[in-house]
């Protein structure tokens, strides 16, 4: 997969020689598979992004040929339908709001009455308080 056939995005249009499965097919640098031994390709003739070993796949595969640009235009048309559709096995959604919630009012603070039968002022009878005198 060398670069001549790259232009200026991310897309990469060749052609994967595998004889009766052969077909067009298109590695977007942006989709990885979390994986270096492994490439993410899109295949014309299964209209499906696919997950290939690349030992196997990258000797295989060949650049499109000048005459081969209708064959392009089709390719990228289908490709953005799959791309469009793709999900990869591996992401999960995760469940978060496009807009957040209103926000909660602070706490009010703990209600302090009903502490002030526990405290005493020092003025008041100690009473209380046992000695040895009795």
């Amino acid at each position: 997969m060398s670069g001549s056939s790259k232009n200026k995005s991310s897309l990469w249009h060749g052609y994967l020689e595998a004889g009766s499965r052969s077909s067009p097919v298109i590695r977007d640098e942006r989709l990885e598979t979390g994986n270096p031994k492994t490439v993410f390709l899109f295949n014309l003739s299964r209209s499906e992004i696919l997950e290939y070993s690349r030992d196997i796949v990258e000797p295989k595969l060949r650049e499109l040929k000048s005459s081969e640009t209708k064959t392009a235009r089709e390719l990228d048309a289908a490709y953005t339908e799959a791309r469009r559709n793709f999900k990869d096995r591996r992401v999960r959604p995760m469940n978060i709001p496009e807009h957040a919630g209103a926000a909660r009012p602070p706490a009010d603070p703990p209600d302090e009455e009903g502490f002030d039968e526990f405290i005493e002022d020092e003025s008041e009878d100690e009473s209380w308080v046992d000695t040895e005198d009795d």
